[in-house]
């Protein structure tokens, strides 16, 4: 069994890339065969309305702040096998 290898990309600076070079690296891995987990921790979950279908009714934040469910969104529409708002 393959070791899961982690990639973080975070920068405190708003406007930075980190939404897009996130979609993207997660994109071209899952376009690869990986499967791919994407972790979407801002508030406006903007990474995760760019990468699944429909609405996104509740994110990690809210269940952080709010203890509500964690939802977990999986296969959407760029091949991502999971994806937590």
């Amino acid at each position: 069994m393959k070791q899961a290898k982690i990639i973080s990309i975070a920068n405190h600076k708003g406007g930075v890339g980190k939404t897009t070079t996130t979609a993207s690296v997660g994109s071209i891995l899952a376009t690869k065969g990986y499967k791919v987990l994407v972790i979407d921790l801002d508030a406006q979950a903007n990474l995760t309305s760019s990468l699944i279908k429909g609405e996104v009714s509740a994110s990690i934040y809210d269940a952080m702040k709010k203890s509500t469910a964690l939802p977990i969104y999986r296969e959407d529409r760029v091949g991502f096998s999971s994806c937590i708002p």
